[in-house]
């Protein structure tokens, strides 16, 4: 019934956990590295050591079926003698209750995920999952937990009607000075309220290269002359191109790439002549990450990359970006959940908390510019 009258969102009860593991029937890592030598586990356990403080325990409704409720854990580094990791839940206010264990699906190389209906998920119902790692000698590594409620809520009849009566309007376009058409479409206009990266540009070239040279920064014209693009206005025109041809909004891969090389900068790991503007590869510790023969190719890649996380259509360009297959695909539709710290699958484009929150303050500059 609530398909036609109601629709149906997820509350946190508890933070989204970013766990810090405790160690359930192993003495120490160096003990558990001893049993397997051959298997040099005590590496993976020095890694997975330095990168727990990152696991994140989410929980989602499905965009697309909100009947299915996917809980993730997001395990960087997982050591290799973890068998599998398995999901405990329970009923918060149920103090008898022993809950159900289930098995995670592998979902990527770090991610593991179940995904429950509404036959085992009541609404208005407060639930808590805990995750644990399960090894080989049967011991388990506790990852961390995450509590949940999910709200049916009732609302007019009118509002699929609205939507759809908004699909078949076409979107109002005023002209820039330079000609260009500057869509008036409401990035935001979801359930959630969530900036969206697929859809029309909402920002000119224009708009974007005078918030470029509103910042009092050198653009490096020798170096990106060197891939093709010698200006500041030569560098929009080939981003805005790659975003139109890909359907990627133009005004999120711009301040993805000035936030990731500080506005051209290029501080960072990363060197101008790599032609890398959002950092693809790089994993901190001084790694460069990936090189790119030309401007284009590297804002072709970065483009690719969005529309990866974004949606799960296929490209209409020859890729480029060579971490393409690396992600799993539409789980990252919104600005806000690029990062991982925010996104409810335990993915995302980088692990810095609010990175979607930082990027959406580089858009909303851009966009009040007249």
């Amino acid at each position: 019934m609530h398909k036609s009258k109601f629709w149906k969102i997820m509350l946190l009860v508890g933070v989204l956990c970013m766990a810090t593991p405790t160690w359930a029937g192993v003495k120490s890592v160096q003990q558990t590295a001893e049993i397997s030598e051959e298997s040099d586990l005590e590496k993976d356990y020095e890694a997975f050591e330095e990168t727990k403080d990152q696991i994140l325990i989410s929980a989602a409704l499905d965009e697309k079926d909100e009947d299915i409720c996917h809980i993730s854990a997001a395990v960087p580094n997982i050591p290799g003698d973890v068998e599998k990791v398995t999901f405990h839940l329970i009923q918060r206010d149920q103090i008898d209750d022993k809950g159900k264990w289930y098995k995670g699906k592998k979902k990527s190389q770090e991610i593991f995920q179940i995904s429950l209906d509404e036959t085992e998920l009541k609404t208005d119902v407060a639930y808590e999952v805990k995750a644990y790692a399960k090894k080989e000698d049967k011991s388990s590594i506790y990852l961390g937990k995450t509590a949940f409620l999910i709200s049916e809520e009732e609302v007019a009849l009118k509002r699929e009607d609205e939507k759809e009566n908004e699909k078949e309007e076409k979107s109002e376009a005023s002209v820039s000075a330079n000609g260009q058409s500057a869509f008036v479409d409401d990035a935001t206009n979801n359930e959630l309220g969530y900036y969206t990266i697929m859809g029309n540009s909402t920002a000119t070239v224009e708009q974007m290269v005078k918030e470029y040279n509103s910042q009092s920064v050198e653009y490096p014209s020798e170096a990106l002359g060197n891939g093709g693009a010698s200006t500041i206005e030569e560098f929009c025109e080939i981003l805005y191109e790659e975003c139109e041809k890909e359907g990627v909004r133009a005004e999120v891969a711009f301040a993805q790439s000035m936030l990731e090389t500080g506005w051209l900068q290029f501080r960072g790991d990363s060197q101008v002549e790599q032609f890398n503007f959002a950092g693809l590869g790089t994993t901190g510790g001084g790694v460069k990450g990936i090189y790119f023969p030309d401007v284009q190719t590297g804002l072709r890649a970065q483009v690719q990359h969005l529309k990866a996380y974004a949606s799960s259509d296929k490209l209409n360009e020859e890729c480029v970006d060579e971490r393409f297959d690396l992600v799993t695909r539409e789980t990252a539709p919104y600005v806000e959940w690029l990062g991982i710290q925010e996104n409810p699958y335990g993915g995302g484009w980088a692990a810095g908390a609010d990175y979607g929150a930082k990027l959406l303050r580089i858009i909303s500059d851009l966009k009040a510019i007249k």
